[in-house]
């Protein structure tokens, strides 16, 4: 009897308030790269090859890159490693198809608190990317795209 109270109950809050449903669409990863190194590793390389190949999945979407340029504090001319990261990872990118003028670079240098685990320890990821589509409208009508896999479904107000 309950469920059938909160299914009537969600339905008359969407026909009263309009579609109350949303989701997340993405696809993430990270990376550990050696200390002052600037190369991809190649499991990097297939796992952001993958994403692109899942996001082009997305129905009537452009693809936003967005890019994780970080260097540790300690590393060698830290602003200089970010900046060569980042091209790096935006000419890989342009390779697997994403447009230009699609990117979005994220900069950071990592101080010692931020580079260290709650044991202390060094835990840096120096590169990431997410890649999210660029909607026309928005983009709730992804999360209930049967050719989408959403990251997250919620209900909002």
């Amino acid at each position: 009897m309950f469920p059938l109270f909160a299914a009537s109950a969600l339905t008359l809050a969407q026909i009263a308030f309009g579609n109350a449903q949303a989701g997340t669409v993405m696809e993430f990863t990270q990376a550990r790269l050696p200390l002052n190194s600037v190369d991809i590793p190649n499991a990097a390389r297939l796992k952001i090859a993958d994403m692109v190949l899942e996001a082009r999945k997305w129905p009537d979407v452009q693809i936003r890159g967005i890019i994780e340029a970080n260097a540790y504090v300690r590393e060698t001319n830290p602003q200089a490693l970010i900046e060569k990261r980042a091209a790096v990872l935006k000419a890989y990118l342009l390779q697997l198809g994403i447009k230009e003028e699609n990117f979005w670079v994220e900069p950071h240098v990592l101080t010692e608190e931020m580079a260290r685990n709650s044991k202390g320890e060094l835990d840096i990821h120096q590169i990431g990317v997410t890649l999210v589509p660029i909607c026309q409208g928005g983009c709730a009508r992804l999360c209930h795209d049967p050719r989408v896999t959403p990251t997250s479904k919620a209900i909002v107000n």
